[in-house]
């Protein structure tokens, strides 16, 4: 029975307390490299400052456990309950969290590079600042964490659960948000240069002011999303759901636009210069302002769309067929001027 123990400062190396009571035990300060902890109740354990690297603390019970400054380099704490913890400090490089139960943890600056946090319970718990550079998150729940300014450049994502998460300013460049839920998620001014997000979920999820350049967002869903001022240079944007996203001023230059739903989306002074819009769906999309100079617009769909004021060449359009432009919003000298004046429904500017 070591409940309430005073271990502090002893060399317990490859020590074998598997299962042990350890609840509010001290063993702050001692050497517990290699220990074998695996389902030990820890609650309210001191372990301030002690050298846990490589230990094994799969499904153990540690909430409420102290520890300011200790040593989890290369640990195992596969499925163990770390509920409401405060981690800030901890080094955890490379280790296995595998399953691990973080609800509402602290996790500010916390150094969690390459660690395996796949399937992880992560909602509600706070990653500002932390580098997850190259970490495991596949499947992970991450639902209303907060990672503001978290780098999470390289992280697998795939299938993880963001929805609400806030990672304004974070840096996701090149990492997997394949099949993630990004709903409501708050990504302003972040870094997701090179990513690949392919059938990611992001409704009304808050991108202004995001980085995407070269994106990949193949058959990801954008509706009611908010994206104005992004960049999006050369993004695979083909086959996306932007429907009533608003995009104004985004530059979309490049983008690969193929059967995508721009349905009623605000693309007002937006830059859609040499983007592939073949098949793409604008019908009752705002393109007031627009640039569309050296675009491809094949068999895309314009009725009902505001064209009043945009960039473009009469060659764009003469290979369209009329009913593509029916009810059309354009003024005058534009309509005049690629050639589209017959289907020209004018409005007040």
């Amino acid at each position: 029975m070591l409940d309430g123990a005073d271990l502090s400062r002893l060399d317990l190396q490859k020590v074998d307390l598997s299962g042990g009571n350890l609840r509010g035990a001290n063993l702050s300060e001692s050497n517990l490299s290699g220990a074998y902890l695996c389902g030990a109740y820890l609650r309210k354990a001191d372990l301030s400052h002690a050298n846990l690297s490589r230990a094994n603390l799969s499904k153990a019970f540690m909430i409420g456990v102290n520890l300011i400054g200790a040593n989890l380099l290369g640990a195992s704490l596969r499925e163990a309950d770390l509920r409401s913890t405060e981690l800030g400090g901890v080094d955890l490089r490379g280790a296995d969290l595998h399953g691990a139960m973080l609800v509402e943890a602290g996790l500010i600056a916390v150094d969690l590079r390459r660690c395996d946090l796949s399937q992880a319970h992560l909602s509600m718990a706070n990653l500002s600042r932390a580098n997850l550079a190259g970490a495991d998150l596949s499947g992970a729940d991450l639902s209303g964490a907060v990672l503001d300014e978290a780098d999470l450049s390289r992280a697998d994502l795939s299938g993880a659960n963001l929805v609400g998460a806030h990672l304004r300013e974070a840096n996701l460049s090149g990492a997997n948000l394949s099949g993630a839920r990004l709903n409501l998620a708050v990504l302003s001014k972040a870094n997701l240069n090179g990513a690949y997000a392919c059938g990611a979920s992001l409704y009304g999820a808050n991108l202004v002011d995001a980085a995407l350049h070269e994106i990949n967002l193949r058959g990801a869903s954008l509706n009611r999303a908010y994206l104005f001022q992004a960049v999006l240079r050369n993004a695979d944007l083909s086959k996306v759901d932007c429907s009533r996203a608003n995009l104004s001023r985004a530059d979309l230059s490049g983008c690969d636009l193929s059967r995508a739903l721009l349905v009623e989306a605000l693309l007002k002074g937006a830059d859609l210069s040499n983007a592939y819009l073949y098949a793409t769906d604008c019908r009752g999309a705002n393109l007031q302002q627009a640039r569309l100079t050296g675009a491809i617009l094949t068999n895309s769909l314009f009725v009902r769309a505001d064209l009043q004021q945009i960039q473009a060449e009469p060659e764009q359009f003469s290979g369209l067929d009329r009913s593509a432009l029916e009810e059309i919003v354009i003024d005058a000298y534009t309509g005049w001027r690629l050639g589209i004046g017959s289907t020209v429904v004018r409005r007040p500017l």
